[in-house]
């Protein structure tokens, strides 16, 4: 059988390298999890549409990465005070390659920490733009302590897709985000919350497994027996 190829989003980079300064980049435990389970990653840099629906095309299913804060403006909001960097490109890549996936409900997708944000505002939802100075009684979002280690826990939904994956209802898991999910967009339902309330997963109501995760796997699952299915179950869904 052959292993299912799986989009992957890079981040768009400009660097202080001069004549090589601008970059698209991936961060190494996406592509790792996926060949881990089965999977071919595929990277899919920031370029013109055409060219990017064309990458799209060949691909089983698509990760969604992680990333700067998401222009504010794509959801109808002004930046708050606390809004932090925004990279145009990785927006617009993020438009075209969610919008691609989401308009085609028979290919799988995971989103992860801005990817889970990038999925709710292409599908028509909005973003809490700064969690500690918007969520009263907000725990610590962004941790202190190695990517593997668990700092806070998740409430999962039973039924949900999420609660099939991991098999139990509270999960300790890392945290590195100031955003986070605020007006949920149609056709998704909350999974999981920290117990602050924040969002901590969504996944799509019908359709393929399109799941979308607050908290980084890529770094925990190698070493939390958790987490380790939720990367299985992706690239399983992706054949």
């Amino acid at each position: 059988m052959a292993m299912p190829r799986i989009g992957v989003l890079c981040n768009h980079a400009d660097t202080d390298s001069g004549a090589f300064a601008e970059r698209q980049l991936v961060n190494q435990p996406f592509l790792d999890r996926i060949e881990d389970n089965g999977g071919v990653p595929l990277l899919i840099p920031d370029l013109r549409d055409d060219a990017i629906v064309d990458l799209l095309a060949l691909c089983d299913g698509l990760l969604v990465t992680g990333g700067p804060d998401v222009d504010p403006r794509r959801y109808g909001r002004q930046p708050h005070a606390k809004f932090g960097s925004v990279s145009p490109r990785r927006d617009h890549l993020d438009a075209i390659a969610v919008g691609y996936a989401l308009e085609r409900p028979e290919m799988p997708v995971l989103g992860i920490c801005r990817g889970i944000q990038a999925i709710n505002v292409v599908a028509g939802g909005t973003l809490v733009q700064d969690v500690p100075s918007e969520v009263k009684g907000a725990l610590k979002h962004g941790q202190g302590a190695p990517g593997w280690y668990g700092t806070h826990d998740i409430t999962v939904v039973e039924g949900s897709r999420l609660h099939g994956i991991l098999g139990c209802e509270r999960a300790s898991v890392n945290s590195y985000h100031h955003q986070a999910v605020d007006d949920l967009a149609p056709g998704f339902r909350i999974v999981a919350r920290s117990d602050d309330r924040v969002v901590e997963a969504i996944e799509r109501e019908e359709g393929a497994l399109c799941l979308g995760l607050q908290f980084h796997p890529e770094i925990m699952a190698h070493r939390d027996e958790t987490l380790m299915p939720i990367f299985a179950a992706f690239v399983e869904a992706c054949r």
